[in-house]
């Protein structure tokens, strides 16, 4: 999702045996239930699990200082009651009074400071890749293999920590001599794991000059590495939930670049609106109770006191199933049984025509949402043929963007659920960000694309036969027409990504080329460490964790430290001007970044590393009863504690089921795992 999120369409379970205390056997009867991924979410701890598919459960349980409002991309102030930003360098947090943890536990700035440390310590995805250059030193945690809190080892040593100095190697030439980031990790591991709040722990919380501060007068406070204005946006997803120090000292505790096994499988104590009351085996079923010792009252919402976001739970049981077929869904939607759900476009007509209630047999039991991020196609810059501009370019202009458009068309009114963007940012961060030069969106130009490819034929010693047989490039070179091409997806495809690979390949024929496609598993991915190693078209795409459109898109699609397994830039562009523009770019102001963004879209754009594919709209089917439902685009969360349901529910073998469908396996979002 870091910084990206990179999205393989992929189905990826976490077997995950948990105790047969955790072990759900049966529905509980009149519970609101909720089928709303086809995958289930491969960690239940915050600080580890990062796909799309912990947007739901996470957005019940947990609570960040500020939340995203709702559908809104602005943030507002829930476990902070006031926020004061100082320069985008210093923002200080004044805690609510009376929060608590669903155990009842005091919620207050130690417990903050606790969250934010350790998820920084502990190494994993979503602290790794989000907070880079505002909480903890990037270069210096790829230097030394452990992260840290800036200011953390002066902390410590202030405090009375003894930390010795050691070498590391820079690269092989270079050297240099520092504190030993091993030894202030354990330490500060040890501190997580005995919270006890002690004079010499608060000595460690309340030293200033570090990004993470506990105030002598309980407020928090983030210093961040550089200046930055899209903190509050960071802090807002998942990776600033704040978790319960006492139940993680009690399970395990906290360990230096290490994911905690027990509550990646049973969950975190939180101070949301609902807990987690059980887990099923491999996470087939999760169920949540309403919190009873939430701090939020309907006065507090009624009186404006604090955001409707944070509300108390109407529904008091939420069932969430994993793995519900296509057929299921559908007809368990149509019969009553469930009040949310989704199909993919060539179902539309279906779903709508067999609902239950002929009266309401309408479109407007479709709730269509725009999603933040890029498909693509990208072409390998640094491998044979692909990393030649003109025949990168050539496939650009080849590629018939209306048909790929036309996958997404649902049956019943023709309407697409995606939209075409022109890549590598999105509409949302707005024009001087998105599209400064006005350049146009995405479409066929055969003339362009047979012109592109005879350049390239004479640059690059090969020809082509064009369907009317003329052969253009260099006609003494390689017939490179006898040569077939892979696009690379991730198995098992969905009928959406079949769809649209199929399109490609269409396309391509136009200049004299052959593809086929090629799937590979998501364990195939991860062995994309290098350019060599990655194939020359890869079908993916990547979705920015919150909204910084520098840091959270555009240097992860183009920057060389992005490329491979772990980042977006699965077209290793490499750009020498690019980079340099790179450098720093994510810290400066707003207009700094927006003037700069002139020359960077020219140099992304001259690229041609991408072919733009359509971005899928998150699509739910909503029966007329169900009130209150909210869909944040950025976190790829609804809310269970925002809805009501008026009605009779349809029991169904001695329980009540809702289903709640963020993506269909057959939309390419549904089996979204994100890469970091």
């Amino acid at each position: 999702m870091k910084k990206g999120l990179k999205i393989i369409i992929v189905v990826v379970v976490a077997i995950i045996l948990v105790s047969t205390a955790f072990l759900v056997l049966y529905h509980p009867t009149h519970a609101f239930t909720d089928t709303s991924q086809t995958a289930a979410p491969e960690q239940l701890d915050p600080a580890t699990g990062f796909f799309t598919t912990n947007g739901p459960l996470f957005s019940a349980v947990f609570q960040t200082l500020v939340e995203y409002n709702g559908s809104s991309t602005n943030v507002t102030p829930v476990l902070a009651s006031h926020v004061t930003n100082l320069n985008d360098t210093h923002y200080i947090f004044t805690m609510r009074s009376g929060a608590n943890f669903s155990n009842g536990q005091p919620l207050n700035a130690t417990s903050a400071w606790f969250s934010f440390a350790r998820g920084i310590v502990m190494g994993q995805g979503p602290y790794a890749a989000d907070y880079s250059g505002t909480l903890f030193n990037g270069t210096m945690a790829g230097i030394t293999g452990v992260y840290l809190p800036v200011g953390i080892i002066p902390a410590l040593i202030n405090a009375g920590y003894h930390i010795s100095n050691t070498t590391y190697k820079v690269n092989k030439t270079v050297t240099m001599n520092t504190y030993n980031y091993t030894i202030a990790g354990n330490d500060l591991a040890s501190i997580l794991s005995h919270f006890n709040y002690n004079a010499t722990e608060m000595k460690v919380m309340n030293y200033a000059n570090q990004s993470l501060v506990v105030n002598s007068n309980g407020t928090f406070q983030i210093n961040t590495e550089h200046k930055y204005a899209f903190l509050l946006s960071a802090i807002a997803g998942w990776w600033g939930d704040i978790v319960e120090p006492s139940y993680v000292d009690a399970h395990d505790g906290v360990q230096v670049n290490t994911p905690n096994s027990y509550l990646d499988a049973n969950g975190v104590i939180g101070s949301g609106p609902y807990e987690i009351s059980s887990v099923g085996k491999g996470f087939s079923t999760i169920v949540l109770k309403a919190n009873p010792n939430y701090w939020v009252t309907s006065a507090m919402v009624n009186n404006g006191s604090i955001s409707a976001i944070a509300k108390p739970a109407s529904i008091k049981t939420v069932v969430i199933d994993y793995g519900l077929s296509h057929a299921d869904r559908l007809e368990d939607f149509d019969r009553g049984i469930s009040q949310i759900s989704t199909v993919s476009p060539s179902s539309f007509k279906q779903m709508i025509n067999g609902f239950h209630n002929k009266t309401e047999r309408t479109g407007a039991l479709v709730k269509s949402y725009n999603e933040i991020g890029v498909f693509y196609i990208s072409m390998n810059t640094q491998r044979s043929y692909t990393n030649n501009t003109h025949f990168r370019e050539a496939l650009y202009n080849a590629m018939n963007y209306t048909a790929q458009l036309k996958v997404y068309n649902n049956n019943y009114n023709g309407t697409p659920e995606a939209y075409t963007e022109l890549g590598p940012l999105s509409p949302v961060f707005g024009k001087a960000y998105y599209n400064p030069n006005n350049y146009p969106l995405p479409k066929q130009n055969l003339t362009a694309a047979i012109a592109n490819i005879t350049t390239a034929g004479k640059e690059m010693g090969f020809y082509v036969t064009l369907p009317n047989g003329s052969k253009v490039g260099d006609t003494s070179g390689t017939d490179l027409s006898h040569h077939t091409f892979a696009i690379t997806g991730i198995s098992p495809a969905t009928s959406i990504e079949t769809a649209s690979m199929s399109a490609a390949i269409s396309s391509f024929t136009h200049i004299g080329l052959t593809f086929k496609t090629s799937l590979v598993t998501e364990s195939t991915v991860s062995g994309w460490t290098n350019a060599s190693a990655t194939p020359h078209f890869v079908d993916l795409g990547w979705l920015p964790d919150y909204l910084d459109p520098i840091g959270q898109q555009l240097i992860d699609v183009y920057s060389p430290a992005a490329g491979g397994a772990f980042g977006g830039n699965d077209a290793w562009v490499d750009n020498t001007s690019l980079n340099a523009n790179f450098t720093n770019l994510d810290f400066k102001n707003i207009s700094d970044q927006k003037q700069a963004m002139y020359n960077v879209q020219n140099l992304t754009y001259n690229q041609y590393a991408y072919m733009w594919t359509p971005m899928p709209d998150a699509v739910y089917f909503v029966a007329p009863n169900v009130h209150g439902f909210v869909y944040n685009n950025i976190t790829s969360s609804y809310f269970y504690n925002m809805m009501t349901f008026t009605g009779k529910l349809t029991s169904s073998v001695g329980f009540m089921t809702l289903y709640t469908l963020v993506a269909d396996i057959e939309m390419a979002f549904t089996n979204a795992a994100p890469k970091f």
